[in-house]
């Protein structure tokens, strides 16, 4: 199956590397494992966003903090969770596609010193791993959750677009495929799909019930007014 990718999309994904070679080259980036570009900078910036998914399961359990924005939350955290299982639980070891970088019997005789040219000369994900990019499927799931579940959806689009920056990061840096990206794209987009409508069968079901302490807990525990609560406790107790 990796061969098959390799050979399908092999002339898009030199182009797409090519182009980010001299992108990166026109922006000041010189050979050597030391980062001399802002824009290199910048990537590994925003790739760090989504790195095992980890700020996007934090921006969930930030969301789910405060009653108006917990249906956001859940939809997040469950959406990172759905891509995690299409993408790095089932698709990575299925197909287990060499990345770029390493995969000398297609296009790392080139992409190579590429990779070590963005500051990419360091070991710290699965070689095996490339398809599809997990970094842009838990962007893609994060993101379109959070728009599906958003009642201002006028103004929650915009967040749309870091799924398409992330993307770019990863080729930039030479770590994904244009391929690996175009499929993170789509399974991201499926488990925000998937957990929207899991976190509204959630939702109605612990509004059903809703006398149980738990489920009313759930529903209605909001940080700001809990602490609101303490202080004005705190306050009466020194008065007192």
């Amino acid at each position: 199956m990796a061969q098959w990718i390799d050979t399908v999309f092999g002339s898009m994904d030199l182009a797409l590397f090519t182009f980010m070679h001299e992108l990166a080259v026109a922006a000041g980036e010189n050979a050597g494992a030391e980062i001399t570009s802002f824009l290199t900078h910048f990537m590994n910036f925003v790739s760090f966003f989504a790195h095992d998914g980890l700020c996007m399961f934090a921006l969930g359990l930030l969301l789910m903090l405060f009653r108006r924005t917990r249906p956001i939350g859940v939809c997040v955290f469950l959406a990172v969770c759905c891509g995690g299982l299409i993408t790095n639980i089932t698709l990575k070891p299925l197909i287990a596609r060499t990345r770029p970088y390493a995969n000398f019997d297609h296009l790392a005789g080139t992409v190579h010193a590429w990779w070590v040219s963005v500051g990419q000369a360091r070991l710290g994900e699965g070689i095996y791993s490339s398809f599809p990019s997990g970094h842009t499927t838990s962007a893609t799931a994060a993101m379109v959750g959070l728009f599906l579940a958003s009642r201002r959806k006028k103004l929650t689009w915009p967040v749309l677009l870091f799924p398409l920056l992330m993307g770019v990061s990863r080729i930039y840096l030479m770590v994904h495929y244009t391929s690996d990206v175009l499929a993170g794209l789509v399974a991201g987009t499926l488990g925000g799909i998937a957990a929207y409508f899991i976190g509204k069968a959630i939702f109605s079901l612990l509004q059903k019930h809703e006398e149980k302490r738990l489920c009313h807990l759930f529903l209605h525990f909001d940080l700001i007014e809990a602490a609101k609560g303490w202080k004005h406790k705190k306050a009466t107790a020194t008065e007192e």
